[in-house]
């Protein structure tokens, strides 16, 4: 075949290739703007100058062929696709970066510039099958972290960082000179697109991350599939992280990560409230989670609020976290309208969490126990057809006394594991069709919940000498539907004098020793925190 005929055939597959990206028009390739592809010398400005041409053209395709680049950041720019093709391996070196105006675990403030991406894009892919790596072992040792220890709760990335935190709660924004002082202490995102809409990232395949490893802030529709994403172990390379964003659907991926896999997020604290941008509108399915904090995760930067969320078709395997929805005081920010659906989740540490207890690295307790702006509010979410296997915690429920969790519905779950299910401070809490089995402990433990509706739980486990449902004031909870399986010896325990409040309908236990028993119970003991169960 001659030169002439393969790059007709090649220009040929590219089109189709990008067929169903945002946009195509005219090629080039970056072997044509001075590129080596041998590792042997930089390509960034070569990235530059094609990119360029592209724009200059109206628009275009920048073509990376096979072989290996060493390059620094690639900015993008509108009506583009970046093409990295099969065999195609670009190498981002760990160093310092200019800065620019960005958001770093919620906060806007100076950060460096992403390793690919750009701000107010139009129309952009970033697609192909080739590998795009970085070693975030050696972005730490130039913006170190400080873990946290007896000495104090540590910091995600430095004292200058901490001390804009601190100025942040006092007023937002802060002075210029706490963004300036903390900017070097931040790591850059590896792909972050800022105020864009009409995004398309397929095919390509993370390997390493300086910190976030697709980072989509404050842009509209957007498409994330196909990708592979292998970050684990490195410290704050969440997968995909979307980031009050809307109308982003994110599909048939792979993540293998030392921090959360996909995760939605809306601003922290003050700054995240004075910016106030929810995420809504997100899509999330066919995706497998490896080794993640959590699978999917919501939170804990919320203040901005999170809405209209649906995940489904999940499989994750390792992860501390399966399904996870997490904030604290301080927050404030509201989820609501979320459904989990058609999960399984093996080998994890807690199964399902939604809790207002979380704490981000560098933060303590929070104690402010008044309901204001602050305080986080969750309504009106659901978990449903889901098997957790080989759990430490099945199921972690909990709300805030001021302002106990409202809405969650959990319904067709099987799930195993060395504790059961906890859930404290809900309202309108209902569980259908959940099977327990827990070595230790009961399978379900709720106290303080109001309007709570228990309908078909059971354990087919029993442990001898435990209750199957320990409820510690829910006056006014329904129990029905429900089953108590051979060897179970006391199905349904309550405080002293509190059975009178319970509601029992079309139960069957006969299988049980006791149907029910009133008696004082020391749940502290099963609290997932005691128990060493809180990453």
């Amino acid at each position: 075949m001659s030169t002439q005929s393969r790059t007709r055939l090649l220009l040929a597959f590219l089109f189709l290739a990008c067929a169903n990206a945002f946009c195509a028009g005219p090629f080039f390739n970056v072997l044509d703007y001075g590129a080596r592809n041998d590792g042997s010398a930089s390509a960034t400005e070569a990235f530059r100058a094609a990119i360029q041409a592209a724009k200059s053209a109206g628009g275009g395709t920048v073509y990376v062929p096979a072989g290996t680049y060493i390059t620094g950041p690639i900015e993008l720019v509108s009506n583009l696709v970046l093409y990295v093709d099969a065999g195609a391996t670009l190498r981002f070196p760990a160093t310092r970066l200019p800065f620019t105006q960005g958001r770093e675990q919620g906060v806007e403030c100076l950060t460096p510039v992403p390793l690919i991406g750009g701000r107010n894009l139009e129309n952009v892919t970033l697609a192909g099958r080739g590998v795009l790596t970085t070693d975030n072992a050696e972005w730490l040792k130039i913006m170190p972290r400080v873990k946290a220890s007896a000495a104090g709760p540590g910091t995600a990335f430095g004292p200058n960082w901490e001390k804009l935190l601190q100025d942040l709660e006092v007023k937002t924004p802060a002075p210029a000179e706490d963004y300036e002082k903390a900017a070097p202490e931040l790591r850059p995102s590896f792909f972050r697109v800022m105020d864009s809409k009409n995004v398309l990232v397929e095919g390509v395949h993370f390997v390493g991350s300086s910190m976030w490893t697709i980072h989509l802030l404050y842009s509209d529709n957007v498409v994330v599939r196909n990708v592979i994403i292998e970050t684990y172990p490195g410290v704050h390379t969440d997968g995909i992280a979307i980031d009050s964003s809307r109308n982003v659907r994110i599909s048939d991926s792979y993540i293998d990560t030392g921090d959360d896999g996909i995760v939605i997020k809306s601003g922290k604290d003050a700054d995240g409230r004075r910016v106030n941008r929810p995420t809504e509108n997100v899509s999330i399915t066919n995706c497998t989670v490896h080794h993640a904090h959590g699978a999917v995760v919501i939170g804990s930067e919320i203040s901005g609020g999170v809405r209209n969320i649906v995940a489904s078709n999940i499989t994750c395997r390792d992860t501390h976290i399966g399904a996870r929805i997490k904030s604290r005081r301080g927050r404030g920010g509201r989820v609501e309208d979320v459904r989990f659906d058609n999960w399984t989740m093996e080998d994890v540490v807690q199964g399902i969490v939604v809790t207002s207890y979380y704490s981000m690295e560098g933060e303590v307790e929070a104690t402010d126990t008044s309901v204001s702006e602050r305080t986080p509010v969750f309504r009106n979410i659901a978990m449903s057809n889901m098997t957790i296997s080989h759990a430490r915690l099945a199921i972690d429920v909990e709300g805030l006394p001021e302002m106990p969790l409202s809405g969650v519905r959990i319904s067709d779950v099987v799930a195993s594991g060395t504790r059961g299910m906890i859930a404290a401070d809900t309202v309108d809490l209902e569980l259908h069709q959940v099977q327990v089995n827990a070595e230790k402990g009961p399978a379900f433990l709720i106290r303080d919940s109001r309007q709570l509706e228990l309908d078909g739980v059971s354990a087919s486990k029993p442990l001898a000498g435990l209750p199957v449902l320990r409820l510690d004031r829910c006056s006014g909870a329904i129990v029905r539907a429900s089953r108590a399986f051979p060897g179970t010896g006391t199905f349904l325990s309550v405080a002293p004098d509190e059975l009178k409040n319970i509601v029992l309908q079309g139960n069957a236990l006969a299988n049980a020793q006791s149907a029910s028993e009133e008696t004082a119970f020391d749940s502290t003991k099963f609290n997932p925190v005691e128990s060493g169960l809180e990453p």
